[in-house]
């Protein structure tokens, strides 16, 4: 995936969360997640991705940073030809966001 394809589902994920009141801090060289939203105390951690089947690996990774901040790891996707879903990445439940 390009960098700029990459860059634009970010912003679209951004825009998203923030028309719902929430405050997004776009994380610089994706590390160890793509986006930071908070809202009323509350802090999730976005992973964006276009496949929306993430490797072993990438989840790993994930319940790590959610183990380590406390805050719950969330995963953006867009297939290929499909809706933009925000996912919880272990139970594939979709997030409401309030």
């Amino acid at each position: 995936m390009s960098y700029k394809r990459g860059r634009r589902l970010e912003y679209e994920v951004r825009d998203l969360f923030a028309s719902r009141g929430w405050l997004v801090v776009r994380a610089a060289g994706s590390k160890p997640v793509d986006l930071v939203c908070i809202k009323g105390g509350q802090a999730v951690l976005v992973e964006c991705k276009y496949n929306d089947r993430p490797s072993h690996e990438e989840l790993e990774k994930l319940s790590e940073v959610s183990r380590v901040s406390g805050a719950k790891v969330l995963l953006a996707v867009r297939p290929k030809y499909g809706r933009l879903r925000i996912l919880d990445p272990w139970t594939r439940e979709e997030y409401a966001l309030l």
